[in-house]
Formats: C-alpha cells, structure tokens, sequence
C-alpha cells in the first residue's frame, strides 16, 4: 500500500508541475501575441547615421563630403556637412576607407579587396575588384589623379580613375603597408609595419626606401604636410615627426596614451584623432588636447578639414561631428 501511495503522491506532483509548465507558457504566448512596439525600431531607420555605424574614415572634394561606415554605407552631404544623404551599398561591404579624387570623384575601398565608385550625382555606386590575396588597408588618391591602394606583403596598387587597370609594386616582404599620402603630383610617401617608409619624386613609377620609424613602429596615422615635414601615429599615443622628408624621426611629447588612428595635417592645423574619442592638434611646437572636443566614448578614426575651413571627426557609435575653426585662438 506505502508504494501505491508514493505513487499516487509522485502523479500528483507531476500533475502539479504540468500544470505550472501550462500556466507560465500561456503567459508566454500571451505575451509574444502583445502589439510589438516599432516606434523605436522606426526612428533609428530613419536616422541618416545609426549607434550600430562605426565611422571610418571622411573625405571631401569642394562643398561635398563623404564619410564610410563598416556597415556598408556611404554617407554624403553636398554641404559642408549640414545635411546628409545616406546610400546602402549591396551586400553590405565592410567599408574602412574613402579618398577624394582632384576631379571631384569619390572613391571606397571595403574589407573585401574592391574599391566603391559612383559617377556624377548617381545614387548607384560600382565596384572593381583588385585581384590579390594581399589584405588591403588603405586607399588614397595623389593630386596627379592616381588611385593608391596600401596592402599586406609589402605591395601597393595603383590605378587611374576609371579603375581599368590595377598595377602593382612590391618589396615582396612579410610587413603591411598602412598608408599612401602624396603632398604634389611627383612626391610621396608610403609607410608601413616595422616603421617601413618608401619615398618617391615621380609620382609613384619609383620608390626608394628611407631609414625606418625607430623601434618597429607600425604607423596607424599618417599624414605630410610638406614634402619634408610630416607626421606617424600609433599605439600608446605615440608620435613621429620627420622634417626632412622621412630621412629621420623624431619622437614627440604625446597628451594621450590612447592609441592614435589618423592625423590630418594641411593649412587649417595638424590634428589626429584615436581611441576613448580622443582629438589632439599641434599648436605651438606641441601636441595638446582639443579644446571643443565632442564628449564621447567611442574612438575616433575620420579626420578631415572642409573646405569651409571646419573640423571634421567621425568614429564609433555613428558619432559625427562638424566644429568651426574660424576665430580660435592661435
């Protein structure tokens, strides 16, 4: 008899169980059939930049401005940046550059190996692959109208603006070049891992190798403002500077230990911008931080002066920011 009844007491726990299961899967149920709430869902469609954007890179030609997403947009303003238009490429290509070209043509290079152009106002961008196994990291287009391509392998590509034909030239070494920056038609420079930096003075048919960037430095930020005096950026905020055309560097005295991952110098000022949304300019000899500087938590990675003379940054978080120059302090 004990067994029968632990048996029947076992039933009637299960029975009690069962039940709880049916009651809590009914609320479930009743609330997935609940009106979902798309207003939110709504509102973040409809903005131009997301929170999901992260905020790579910015470019101008005149009044036109572009800035890449790695979520595979393409964000133009035909202003200045007081407004913009957004166009979602196919697919969705991880975008991590973008160039402006002296003709007024913009150009993106996505993680996949192919450069984004569109023609004219089209809202339809085409793609041209670059027939490589390299990784290609940056994209930037010398004033003579040739497109540059920075890759793995010690290899760099060139193209004309109709992009018909990719060409190559190649240390054929294990390093990464990180950037191509050409300050005229004849004279550039290219620098890369291991603090590699080549120089040419004839537009790029040629390329000489100058001493390196001490201590293997691997340059994430890189821009000249002359054909002697520029500036690498990297890890730990730290910063070269070469007067004499990259034959020497010089470490400078950094205000951030946050890595650096672009530097834009031209005649507005020298700025650079990097992780914990960190924005620095060289004033008086010195690095030191940007007074104005929009209070972030995302890095920053697009860097660009407008031909308005404004300053703009760009970065994680679909954080974009357009600030006047004019009438600071020099």
């Amino acid at each position: 008899m004990k067994k029968l009844t632990d048996t029947k007491r076992n039933m009637t726990t299960l029975e009690s169980v069962l039940r709880a299961i049916v009651v809590v899967a009914g609320i479930v149920l009743a609330a997935c059939e609940a009106p979902l709430d798309l207003e939110q869902v709504e509102a973040e469609d409809s903005r131009t930049f997301h929170r999901y954007d992260m905020l790579q890179s910015a470019a101008h030609s005149g009044d036109q401005v572009a800035v890449v997403s790695s979520q595979g947009a393409i964000i133009l303003s035909d202003d200045n940046g007081d407004s913009w238009q957004r166009f979602e490429l196919p697919g969705r290509p991880a975008l991590i550059d973008v160039t402006a070209c002296p003709g007024g043509e913009f150009f993106a290079l996505d993680s996949g190996r192919r450069v984004w152009s569109r023609s004219g106002n089209s809202a339809q961008w085409s793609s041209s692959a670059i027939d490589t196994p390299e990784n290609t990291l940056s994209i930037h287009c010398a004033p003579n109208g040739r497109l540059w391509v920075s890759a793995s392998f010690g290899t760099l590509y060139w193209a004309d603006a109709t992009l018909e034909q990719w060409n190559e030239f190649s240390l054929y070494e294990d390093l990464q070049f990180t950037a191509v920056r050409f300050v005229d038609a004849m004279n550039g420079y290219a620098v890369g891992e291991f603090g590699t930096v080549m120089a040419t003075n004839d537009g790029g048919d040629s390329w000489e190798q100058r001493d390196p960037i001490p201590n293997d430095f691997y340059p994430m930020g890189v821009d000249f403002l002359d054909v002697n005096t520029g500036w690498a950026g990297g890890l730990d905020g730290v910063i070269w500077q070469t007067t004499d055309g990259g034959e020497s560097w010089t470490r400078q005295e950094s205000v951030t230990s946050s890595p650096i991952y672009n530097i834009h110098a031209n005649g507005h000022g020298i700025y650079a911008v990097g992780g914990s949304a960190k924005l620095v300019e060289f004033r008086g000899g010195q690095w030191q931080t940007f007074e104005g500087a929009p209070e972030v938590l995302a890095y920053m990675r697009g860097l660009d002066t407008l031909a308005n003379g404004s300053l703009l940054v760009a970065g994680g978080g679909g954080t974009l920011a357009v600030i006047p120059l004019a009438g600071r302090e020099s």
